[in-house]
């Protein structure tokens, strides 16, 4: 774990951290907001078009959120791709989802896109 409460979430700084706690010999598993997870693993933060570190959802397809359920998976984390801007410092497989924004923010929107007259309402 770690606490810096002076600095800047930047992949700067966080390089640094992960120097500092040797990452690499551990490999341990990362749990964090969506802004560190994206920052960890190369994404350009802030509002973008492929946003999801998972797949390629596309934020600026409105029309699609709510009635399109299956979005392509993310093949890799390329920089200079798909809103990748940085070599990845964490592998993909070792993020943990923060449960806190699942609970709040994702399972709003899945109430959301469910279906008022499925199995789930009746």
């Amino acid at each position: 774990m770690a606490y810096a409460p002076s600095t800047k979430e930047t992949y700067i700084t966080m390089n640094k951290i992960l120097v500092e706690e040797d990452y690499k010999k551990y490999q341990w598993e990362v749990c964090g907001d969506f802004k560190v997870i994206t920052i960890l693993l190369g994404l350009q933060t802030g509002y973008n078009k492929y946003s999801c570190f998972l797949c390629e959802w596309d934020s600026h397809a409105r029309g699609t959120h709510y009635s399109r359920k299956h979005w392509p998976h993310r093949q890799s984390l390329t920089p200079g791709m798909k809103n990748v801007i940085h070599k990845p410092l964490i592998k993909r497989s070792k993020v943990l989802p923060p449960p806190l924004h699942i609970k709040l923010g994702l399972m709003k929107n899945f109430v959301k896109a469910l279906d008022v007259k499925g199995p789930a309402f009746t």
